[in-house]
């Protein structure tokens, strides 16, 4: 079934890379920003911070994240908080979905309707760097590069990097159930690939203009991208809290999702498969984002 799939969809494949190419060249940066230049950034709700930490990649030595805490986080000492790790894709870093997404004021906004828990937002960088000269500060990489080198680094050094990073310096829910994965195009990608292969660690996934398959150089990182089913049958043997995926519907992944969802569904896997007008765009990612934070650890204390 999959290599059908494959077949199918190859045509979209190749324009999908074709307009990737096109759109790179204007984002490629020297330098990302300094953490200064990120926690000066004011205008919000909560409290916006930074941590640089230790990465266990070879040939680098740190990674960094932005971290956006609820407006109680340090009111209440004593309470726990669930966290959501939003992945970006393509031609971003820790720093795009606020930029692009304008999502901290998008959450305080969903907060004072009360449509949204509290829980911290994690921005992780989830680019593939090569090495300390590459890295500059988390800068933004070519699309095509960020998009069809995945090599894995990432997401097998994510859950003690990052998550439980996360969980030693803040006060987490430190389980399945206090913990979301999202991610947009190539990030939810990797949100996929961080669900199946670590089910036991995080209990919503969502998914924003996912493709499925992870291409090229990931055929050699099996031990990450092989066995998407039998991971996904691993997953929902006892199923998450939510798995959603969003798309446009003149998205060039759409047609892959048709079908990715198709199958889910004769497997019997539960799931949200939500469309929207538009392509593969800032303004369905936001609306996504907004979508997908209104159903978030509901079964969490208030």
């Amino acid at each position: 079934m999959s290599a059908r799939i494959h077949r199918l969809l190859l045509p979209a494949l190749l324009a999908a890379a074709a307009l990737l190419a096109a759109s790179c060249s204007v984002a490629r940066y020297a330098r990302g920003p300094q953490t200064a230049e990120i926690e000066a950034r004011t205008g919000f709700e909560g409290f916006l911070e930074t941590v640089t930490y230790p990465s266990s990649e070879k040939d680098l030595a740190s990674r960094r994240m932005v971290v956006y805490l609820p407006q109680d986080y340090y009111r209440d000492s004593l309470r726990r908080y669930p966290v959501l790790y939003l992945l970006h894709g393509a031609r971003g870093n820790e720093v795009t979905w606020i930029d692009s997404a304008d999502v901290l004021r998008g959450l305080d906004s969903l907060r004072a309707a009360r449509k949204a828990a509290d829980f911290i937002l994690v921005l992780p960088n989830v680019n593939n760097y090569f090495g300390e000269r590459d890295y500059k500060d988390g800068h933004a990489v070519n699309a095509v590069r960020a998009f069809w080198t995945l090599d894995g680094e990432v997401e097998r050094h994510f859950v003690h990097d990052v998550v439980e990073r996360m969980d030693s310096l803040y006060r987490t829910v430190p389980d399945r159930s206090g913990r979301a994965v999202a991610g947009m195009s190539s990030g939810a990608l990797q949100a996929l690939y961080l669900a199946v292969d670590h089910p036991d660690t995080f209990d919503y996934v969502g998914l924003f203009s996912p493709y499925a398959y992870a291409p090229f150089a990931a055929r050699y990182h099996q031990d990450v991208y092989g066995g998407l089913w039998w991971k996904l049958e691993r997953r929902f043997a006892d199923p998450p809290a939510c798995f959603a995926i969003y798309i446009g519907t003149t998205d060039f992944f759409y047609p892959h999702m048709v079908l990715f969802d198709r199958r889910l569904t004769r497997k019997g896997y539960p799931h949200r498969f939500v469309t929207a007008p538009g392509g593969h765009e800032w303004y369905n990612w936001s609306d996504f984002f907004i979508d997908f934070c209104q159903g978030l650890f509901l079964q969490q204390p208030q």
